[in-house]
């Protein structure tokens, strides 16, 4: 006859062999997901470290010729024999650059499809009802590349030379003047505004497809004034085509060193530029942004390439990502103001 003590004896030892042996089971299933763990973070390091091994894509929102194709030509004139990978530029214009945005807002946060955006990104929310995206939230910046300042320039037939006989003009004869812009939301027709509010003038928007065509009739005196690229308007000026009045910029500029600033009259915060930056999908690691950024910059702001640059108007930033964030926050509010005080609306 078996004891009874000796049964529960017995199986309490069961039990515990038992406790032993799961427990031990739930270490190793614990040690095997820790080393999955380690083994992906240990791929994603390496991967990171490997980057790049094939092709970027660089997407323009504008047509092939433009400032945002010069951009990335820079950018990857130093990175592809740096790195020794090509830098693809791939241009899908339209929709001020939404449409470009949208396909990089979608592509997967690797570092091989990154975005040269331009003024329109941070315009764009307050001229569109139902904004596609959030133009700091939904991507990642990378660096400010470049900024091209604009003149307010005048046909020879409006009685001005200087800024404050513009305002005196436009001030006696309100909506008497009219002025021409790229099109709606353009930096061109978004200046004026600016300096429409500011100085407290009135005139009347002429919207046009480009600014070529503006600048067409500028030089044909159907318009008296716009605000254009410091370097499209260079070639007029020195042949007495246009008179150029201000440039919009906190300092002279060394393709017109002759030309007084806006900041200079009076008009503080008149930066009126076309402007330039690299932007991934959300998500991009610290680590690629921060081999971008530096790699950019140091390529960029070579002594002798930035004095180049700057004889055709460009002037090279090659900030970093914090500071590229500021500045896209900064340039939102901006304009968010100056378009709902004008009304302004594209849709």
């Amino acid at each position: 006859m078996v004891n009874r003590i000796d049964v529960d004896c017995s199986y309490r030892n069961h039990v515990k062999k038992r406790g032993r042996a799961m427990k031990s089971n739930d270490c190793l299933r614990m040690l095997l997901g820790l080393g999955s763990v380690l083994l992906m973070n240990s791929s994603l390091v390496h991967a990171q470290s490997e980057y790049p091994n094939k092709p970027i894509r660089i997407v323009i929102g504008t047509p092939v010729g433009g400032g945002s194709e010069l951009m990335a030509r820079y950018i990857g004139q130093h990175l592809t024999p740096l790195w020794g990978q090509p830098i693809v530029v791939d241009a899908r214009p339209g929709a001020s650059g939404n449409i470009a945005a949208d396909f990089v807002l979608k592509s997967p946060p690797d570092g091989y499809t990154l975005y040269v955006c331009y003024g329109t990104h941070t315009v764009n929310p307050s001229l569109f009802a139902k904004p596609p995206f959030d133009p700091v939230k939904d991507f990642t910046p990378i660096t400010l590349i470049a900024k091209q300042y604009n003149a307010l320039v005048v046909h020879p037939s409006v009685p001005v030379r200087t800024i404050k006989e513009f305002v005196a003009l436009a001030r006696n004869q309100p909506r008497k003047m009219n002025y021409g812009s790229a099109g709606n939301g353009s930096a061109g027709h978004l200046g004026i505004e600016l300096l429409k509010q500011t100085a407290k003038i009135d005139l009347v928007h002429l919207p046009y497809k480009g600014a070529a065509p503006a600048r067409t009739d500028l030089l044909g005196g159907h318009i008296e004034t716009m605000f254009d690229v410091l370097r499209a308007q260079i070639p007029y000026k020195d042949a007495g085509r246009i008179r150029m009045l201000a440039v919009a910029a906190e300092q002279r500029q060394v393709i017109a060193p002759d030309i007084q600033t806006l900041n200079e009259n009076g008009y503080k915060g008149m930066e009126v530029v076309t402007w330039h930056a690299l932007l991934g999908p959300v998500g991009l690691s610290t680590a690629i942004v921060n081999r971008l950024q530096s790699e950019i910059r140091r390529g960029l702001t070579v002594a002798a390439f930035k004095e180049k640059v700057a004889q055709d108007g460009v002037d090279i930033i090659a900030s970093s990502a914090s500071e590229l964030e500021v500045f896209l926050r900064a340039d939102v509010e901006k304009w968010r103001k100056v378009i709902k005080t004008a009304n302004i609306r594209i849709d």
